[in-house]
This record gives structure tokens, sequence and C-alpha cells, in this order.
């Protein structure tokens, strides 16, 4: 607990077993989503230290609640219960891969009390940590280092290549084309034979004849 004023360390219990890289990020009411609040921009977990605390990510916040709440909600009043969450991520990746969240409750007058497992103070989690020990550089998800993105690029899959026994498209639409090409010449064919056996009797005067033949 301590007031919003106050310069805040978060340590987490466990450390990331997916993705390389974390952000910081705080919701809660007049912050407008899950996403909204980026207190930390997306860095590297290399950029944590020192190595010290084994199991567990020490990273102190670059700014404290009250200044952050009154850039991401100016002119609100800060009271309600808030999630401050640390999710490890992918390279240049927006999804949440694995997430450790802290539970606060902020009374309105300026100050804020940790709830649940999130109120357990960082000496008893981390033993012999000491305040303000651990070493960190902040990074900028706006501007991702050319290192990183050739990264990002790397881990992306391969697309799917065509096997060199795979046969060409092509052949089976020409085998389509010539098939209706063949069936459209026995069509021509047999309409010409009936058309030409239409124009030896274009009356069907021979059938008459006979029937008069029949008569005599």
């Amino acid at each position: 607990q301590g007031d919003l004023a106050s310069a805040i360390d978060i340590a987490t219990s466990d450390v990331c077993t997916r993705g390389q890289m974390f952000a910081v990020k705080l919701d809660g009411p007049k912050l407008g989503g899950r996403d909204r609040g980026n207190v930390i921009g997306t860095t590297k977990l290399t950029t944590i230290g020192p190595d010290s605390y084994p199991g567990h990510y020490v990273v102190p916040l670059p700014t404290n609640l009250a200044t952050y709440l009154a850039e991401a909600a100016p002119g609100q009043r800060i009271k309600g219960d808030y999630i401050l969450t640390f999710a490890c991520r992918d390279t240049l990746s927006t999804a949440d891969l694995q997430v450790f969240t802290a539970e606060l409750t902020v009374d309105g007058k300026g100050r804020y009390v940790a709830q649940g497992e999130s109120a357990t103070p960082i000496d008893q989690v981390i033993e012999g940590y000491v305040p303000g020990s651990a070493g960190f550089a902040y990074g900028d998800p706006a501007t991702p280092d050319a290192e990183a993105v050739a990264e990002y690029e790397a881990e992306q899959p391969a697309p799917a290549e065509q096997s060199a026994g795979e046969p060409f498209p092509w052949r089976t639409l020409l085998i389509a084309v010539g098939v209706l090409l063949l069936v459209g010449a026995a069509y021509s064919w047999w309409r010409s034979r009936t058309q030409a056996e239409t124009s030896d009797d274009p009356d069907g005067k021979a059938k008459d004849d006979d029937a008069v033949d029949a008569v005599k």
C-alpha cells in the first residue's frame, strides 16, 4: 500500500516461459479498456537486471501512479479497482502469451492498497531484495530497432512452396479445355447430320406419298 505519488517497484512471482519481450499495463475505471494503459512500452526481457533475483522479474515503474493516471485520464477522479499487468510477449507482437497481475484499490484520496496475493511485500517474495536495486532500460513500442524487426521477420513461418513433383496447375486446365472441345465437336457433327437429313425432305413429302399409296 502507499500513496499514488510514491515510486513503485513491481516484482513477478515467476518468469516468462514464453516470449522474449514484456509490457506493463494498467487497466481500470476511466482508462477505457485493457490495452488503454501501457505504463512501460514493449521491451526486451534481457533489459531487466540485475540477475541477483533468480525466478523473478523486478521492474521499477517509470512514473508514479498519480502522474500516469493524470495523463491517461485527465480531469477524472480516480477511484476504484485497477489491474496492473506484467505481460510476456513475442517480438513486435501485442498478444499476451503469459501474464502476472496485481489488484489495486484506489480510495479516491490519493492512496492505493494492493489486494490478494499482490499485497505480498517484495522482500517476502524475494529474499534479500533491496528497493531501487533493479537496473532497467525502458523501451519504446513505437520505434522498434532494426534488430528487433529482423528477429520478428526471421521468426515468421516461410510461405508454403509447391513441391517439385506436383503437377503444374495449367496441365489440369488444358485437359479440361480439351475435353470441352471434343464434346463441342461431337455436338456440332450430330447437329449437322440432323440438319442434312431434314433438308432432303423439307416438307415431309415422302411420308405423304407413302400415305397416298397405302390408301390406293
